[in-house]
């Protein structure tokens, strides 16, 4: 079932791995200063990033997520040119920039459709994947090879990294069309109204006006490590259940029950889905949202370990 991999010369060194179908065209040369043990990690990481690459539900996470951004460009960004020309006839200054109108604010439907819906886009591409391997016994042939460790360290590396671009990749390309269609001006609370931002709607509000595009790094940096926090919750809850759909849909349903727990007691504004735009519908707090952050990611990892260590391998 499983063919050798060889490194090179190194060829006294062969091991079994997994499913050749997948890996039958990795080839690392020069190995012969490179220990086994790290030999067998890059396989397993090329395997594993093989693999996502190969995924079709990656595909599907970040071509939704690219047509809310696309259309948003179509249907929000490329109309203002028509609002901005008028406002310039009538001296009326300029009150729509990349800084106001890109996708990140939140403050269009379509936006907020993509933030709702962040933790089931940023699970789907792998955070089912030893799920799926428990379920077809591809994860006995692992286990049976004691390739364990690594598998597992990889899968978590993966699927925080693929949920991460998932939700920065969008967000990207908004923004330079954005930039690409409308006026650089940098904003400012006196000459532009529109352009005003309270203090409260968002995190480090001086920086939005002393520099409004390291502001807006920030808050997709934000994004994506919220979204690697959601898919590392999805992941881990593969453990407990045996339904794919519970486990991609699990940091969703988390989120969803935090946010009517909090709009219970009138705290929207912690609410992810409102705090990671740039323009929040509440009052917002960075500390309780690196809480949030934190705790989840502690969550994460804490349930995966003990998944790995006690339900796994006994």
């Amino acid at each position: 079932m499983f063919d050798s991999i060889y490194f090179g010369e190194c060829q006294e060194k062969s091991f079994d791995l997994m499913t050749p179908a997948l890996i039958e065209t990795i080839d690392i040369h020069s190995c012969e200063k490179v220990s086994e043990s790290l030999q067998r990690m890059v396989v397993m990481a090329l395997f594993l990033g093989k693999r996502l690459l190969l995924s079709k539900p990656l595909y599907i996470s970040l071509g939704f997520g690219l047509f809310l951004s696309l259309y948003h460009v179509k249907g929000e960004i490329i109309p203002q040119l028509l609002w901005l020309t008028l406002g310039l006839q009538k001296n009326q200054g300029i009150d729509f920039t990349p800084y106001s109108e890109w996708f990140g604010t939140g403050l269009s439907v379509l936006s907020s459709v993509f933030f709702i819906t962040l933790p089931i886009l940023a699970s789907l591409p792998f955070s089912d994947t030893y799920l799926k391997d428990r379920q077809t016994g591809y994860f006995t042939a692992i286990l049976s090879k004691g390739k364990t460790g690594r598998y597992f360290a990889g899968l978590y590396f993966y699927n925080f990294l693929a949920a991460a671009l998932i939700s920065a990749i969008p967000l990207l390309v908004n923004l330079y069309f954005s930039f690409m269609i409308l006026p650089d001006v940098k904003p400012d609370p006196i000459v532009n109204n529109r352009l005003y931002l309270s203090p409260d709607a968002t995190f480090f509000q001086p920086l939005y006006y002393s520099y409004p595009l390291l502001h807006i790094f920030f808050y997709i940096l934000l994004v994506a490590l919220f979204s690697g926090m959601f898919a590392s919750l999805s992941l881990s809850l593969s453990f407990y259940v045996n339904n794919r759909f519970l486990a991609l849909t699990g940091s969703f349903l988390i989120v969803m029950v935090l946010t009517l727990v909090l709009q219970g007691f009138g705290k929207y504004g912690w609410v992810p889905s409102d705090f990671l735009r740039q323009f929040a519908t509440d009052s917002v707090s960075f500390p309780v949202a690196a809480a949030i952050f934190l705790t989840g990611m502690l969550a994460s990892a804490a349930a995966y370990l003990y998944g790995v260590k006690k339900l796994v391998i006994p």
